[in-house]
Formats: C-alpha cells, structure tokens, sequence
C-alpha cells in the first residue's frame, strides 16, 4: 500500500471507527477472544488479527501446549495473551516502559482465563543485572526463585536484541527453548543469528509480507526463527 493509500485508509478510518482507548474483545485471529486495550487510532491491524501475520504460523507451532514463555517487550500485552491462548503454562511480558507494564497488568486482569498464568516484570533487558532490579538479564529471570525456564521466547525490544541474548546463555545452552527474535538492522541480524548459531541453533529469516504492510520505521525489520528443543 502506498503512503498516498496509506492516508486515504486512515481518514476512512478515523471517521467510522470509534475514538479513544477501550477495552475491547478481539474478534478474530491468533488472538481471539482476548480483551485488549485498543485504540483505533494505531491499532486497527492488531484488533482484526493482521499484526505480525507473518509469524503467527511460526507462534502456533512453536509455542508449547503446556510450557512457559517468556514475552520480552510486551509493550501492550498482545503477544503475552496470544501465547497464554496457546499454552497452558506460564507466560511473563517483559517491558522497561512503566506505561506499557501498568497497561499490561490492567489487561491481563481483564481476561480472568488467563490471568492467574500471566505476570508482567518491569525491567531493562541486559547481558547482566547491575544489582537494582531494573536490569536484568534473561537467566537472571529464569533461574531466579520466584521464576520458571521457559520452552518459548518471543524478542521484540527494537535495538536490544543482542543484549537478550547474551544474557541468556544458560538458558540456550541448557534448555534450548524455541525463540522467535525481531532484529531492526542488519547488524544486529547478523549479531543475533551469530549467538544462536554458536549456542547450536540454526535461525532462518522470515520477512515482512508485501501485501497490507505494517507501518514500521526502521527501513530492516525482520524476524529470527530458532528452533530449539526444550526439554520440560
């Protein structure tokens, strides 16, 4: 779609759709059924199950049906309530933003199937903790007493997908959970790729589809899928 229909749509948009953010019920997708804060302004792919399309197949076969995951950049919680959707283990969203981890508490309260399984952790993801709480490193959160070794990551954390994974070597050596990694250049494509070829996974790249487009700025935005072998 060209940004001149790009526009168009969003002004058709703007005036049939409601206003404001609401909580509202997906009604079709890999989400359906689930409550989400939603505004139309931004989110009207997400709401009719067009987000992210093309790794949806990647989530389905992935995600295991009785594993935790880990969602590291939960930003609104979506990818949080479609893996609980999945599975029917735990499932904890990751974010550094307190907006996006207070929205995400408030949402998860609102979908009661899930929300006994669905915590949200507010942190900077990094290679290592420094000691506040407010970075942490992915094995710090697995290996902790109050948290559980995931069997799926999904990485979306636009620019610090490196630092997720250097600080989650025990977790990819020991558990080799299946991971799905957005990487936002070609460096730090390369970069991720590298860690999880040396950790013995062997990542393919998925692109964005061509039709319908979501609108993201980095000109490179791709995904990295590892399959791994988790064992529970």
């Amino acid at each position: 779609m060209t940004g001149v229909a790009h526009a168009v749509a969003g002004r058709v948009k703007n005036r049939l759709l409601p206003e404001g953010l609401a909580l509202r019920r997906l009604p079709c997708g890999i989400g359906a059924g689930a409550r989400m804060e939603i505004d139309f302004r931004h989110q009207t792919k997400l709401f009719l199950g067009l987000y992210e399309i093309e790794v949806n197949r990647y989530i389905r076969e992935l995600c295991p049906p009785s594993g935790g995951c880990f969602d590291v950049g939960g930003q609104a919680g979506y990818d949080a309530l479609v893996l609980a959707g999945l599975t029917t283990g735990p499932v904890v969203s990751i974010d550094c933003d307190p907006d996006s981890t207070a929205r995400m508490r408030r949402v998860f309260a609102s979908n009661p199937r899930y929300a006994d399984r669905l915590s949200v952790i507010e942190a900077t993801i990094a290679r290592s903790a420094d000691g506040s709480g407010h970075r942490l490193a992915l094995d710090d959160i697995a290996y902790s007493p109050e948290g559980f070794v995931p069997d799926f990551i999904k990485i979306d954390i636009d620019g610090g997908e490196v630092d997720a994974l250097a600080g989650a070597g025990r977790l990819l050596r020991d558990r080799r959970p299946h991971l799905i990694v957005e990487t936002h250049s070609p460096r730090l494509e390369s970069d991720c790729a590298g860690i999880l070829r040396d950790a013995g996974y062997a990542p393919t790249v998925v692109n964005q589809r061509s039709w319908f487009k979501d609108l993201r700025p980095p000109p490179h935005n791709r995904w990295l899928i590892a399959r791994g072998a988790p064992r529970s």
